[in-house]
């Protein structure tokens, strides 16, 4: 009998998720609060735009050779410098310097947070339990990465108020900054793997890197992720939806769409208890919470817009809801129940 994951484990998994989401809550802070980010910086649409252009064009580009280096190298050292350095550019970004600055924080948030940190931080996950325990690992991720961000969004929500925008703005990041630096130093301290890594024994190869390339489960567990995220890109758009086709005010769709965002917190440990069944797993689960959101999308395209189905719609909504954030937050545990080795977690990832 293999030791087990225990407390300490699960405190971990809880530090690097909200380690990584405050990160990754600063990069993202002018969708929160765009307006207050425009007043502080000063920047056009198009100039926030770009933002997110270069963004997103760094962190596709460098999530390859990032799980080539979480199989190559020590993934504690690397988590905790690429979370640590991600937090530290919050604060960065808090100074508000100008456009061109600005540009170069993002790229060198990406090279932070998504080559150093992003596939080493999935892979210590892993390493915190059992392949039977990794849903409840990654259960406890999805608090990690819901409930403190949900906090500090409404606590800046709140200083919007009292403060000018800049001011409120200031704090706001200096504090998702903090919150991910903090974590980052527990993890570094408190982190016990269960399942130990092989990378001290043997490295990765890049032939055995580019293997992976080959693996069929490998690719099945990449479509469950990219249905999770074009479904949860879904569950957005039925907020402005319900508001159009049945006259929700801005202050109801609102609230809808706050708790369809966070239902993981519910939503992720059913699916991990149905996965702990008999003749059942959590990739299965997975998968048949994906057929029922879909079935609930479905509804939406065949049933007109008729205030007589609105309450159908809302539940509907919020089944779906469940559905998808929780396959979104337990997305990797597939990549332990269908036995990718752990050498190569990361590449995998």
């Amino acid at each position: 009998m293999g030791k087990k994951a225990n407390t300490r484990s699960y405190i971990v998994a809880f530090c690097i998720a909200m380690s990584s989401n405050m990160g990754f809550s600063a990069a993202y802070a002018y969708g929160s609060y765009y307006v207050a980010f425009q007043n502080a910086t000063g920047f056009t649409n198009t100039q926030i735009g770009l933002l997110l252009s270069v963004l997103g064009i760094a962190s596709t580009i460098l999530y390859l050779p990032g799980g080539f280096l979480a199989d190559k190298f020590n993934p504690l050292k690397l988590t905790v410098v690429g979370l640590v350095g991600a937090g530290a550019v919050g604060f960065f970004i808090a100074l508000f310097p100008g456009f061109s600055i600005m540009l170069l924080l993002y790229c060198l948030f990406a090279v932070f947070a998504v080559l150093i940190a992003w596939n080493p931080q999935i892979k210590l996950l892993r390493m915190l339990g059992s392949d039977e325990e990794q849903g409840k690992i990654q259960t406890m991720r999805a608090y990690g990465r819901t409930l403190p961000v949900l906090i500090v969004s409404l606590g800046g929500s709140s200083l919007l108020a009292l403060l000018s925008d800049k001011a409120a703005l200031k704090v706001t990041l200096c504090l998702y900054g903090a919150l991910a630096v903090i974590p980052a130093v527990i993890v570094a301290f408190a982190f016990k793997p269960v399942v130990p890594d092989t990378v001290e024994e043997k490295p990765i190869s890049m032939k055995e890197y580019l293997s992976v390339l080959k693996m069929k489960d490998v690719w099945i567990i990449g479509l469950i992720g990219f249905s999770a995220y074009t479904a949860n890109a879904g569950v957005t758009y039925l907020q402005p939806y319900l508001s159009e086709a049945f006259g929700f005010s801005s202050a109801v769709s609102s609230a809808f769409a706050v708790i369809a965002k966070n239902c993981a917190l519910l939503s992720a440990p059913i699916l991990t208890f149905l996965g702990g069944r008999k003749k059942m797993s959590v990739t299965k689960a997975l998968g048949a919470s994906l057929v029922v959101a879909a079935a609930c999308f479905i509804f939406y395209l065949i049933v007109p817009q008729n205030n007589g189905l609105l309450l159908i719609s809302v539940v509907l909504y919020m089944i779906s809801a469940l559905c998808i954030m929780g396959s979104w937050a337990l997305q990797f545990v597939p990549v332990a129940e269908v036995g990718i080795p752990m050498a190569i977690t990361g590449s995998a990832i």
